[in-house]
């Protein structure tokens, strides 16, 4: 299936990306710094980082404090991200409403039903097969990947897949694309991952 390019989001010179768990911050950490970004990201200071408070709601919460302080200084976010997932969280819609409600920079959402390893199994299978817990995902995962640790350092483990995972994971959005427009949040959805649009993102750079 040929890749179609998400919708354009401002790309400027300084980037945060806020990682709820390890293996979504080794995964970004590793996406930011091999050999193919070294020349692109020369000139642009991307922080990918887990925060203290790392709950859906407090990745907001410090996104919101990092724009403040980055504004006061006069060295505002020209994008943000925060990566997270449905796994057994509370108040998930508190936390897409109030990032919602930010706006210059507005906080982007890479967001992961059931959890972030079903955009990690993205990269070996096409999918919208549902699991009810992360613990199941990483049961599947293993048939693919067998020495699968999470919150280990697997880009560059993943990296020739890479491209793969961005197609599956934009057709899993295609597929929910009509219960969106039904009215149903992504969060409510059986199966999701759209992390292929914090890649995306990374590429336009």
């Amino acid at each position: 299936m040929k890749r179609t390019n998400s919708k354009q989001i401002p790309i400027g010179k300084k980037g945060l990306i806020l990682c709820e768990g390890e293996t979504e911050t080794n995964y970004f950490q590793g996406l930011t710094t091999q050999d193919k970004y070294k020349r692109k990201f020369a000139g642009v200071g991307v922080e990918v980082y887990k925060p203290k408070n790392h709950s859906p709601v407090g990745l907001v919460t410090e996104a919101k404090r990092r724009i403040r302080e980055a504004k006061s200084t006069k060295s505002p976010f020209n994008f943000v991200w925060i990566v997270f997932d449905k796994d057994g969280h509370q108040n998930i819609p508190k936390a897409f409403s109030d990032a919602k409600d930010v706006k210059n920079p507005p906080i982007h959402v890479a967001f992961s039903v059931t959890c972030f390893e079903y955009f990690i199994l993205m990269h070996f299978t096409k999918t919208t097969k549902a699991f009810e817990k992360c613990d199941d995902v990483i049961f599947e995962l293993k048939k693919y990947f067998s020495n699968y640790e999470k919150s280990r350092n697997l880009f560059n483990d993943l990296k020739e897949m890479h491209n793969v995972a961005c197609e599956n994971s934009e057709w899993l959005c295609e597929r929910c694309e009509d219960d969106i427009q039904n009215g149903k949040r992504v969060y409510e959805l059986s199966s999701y991952t759209n992390v292929h649009k914090l890649i995306d993102a990374l590429n336009q750079l």
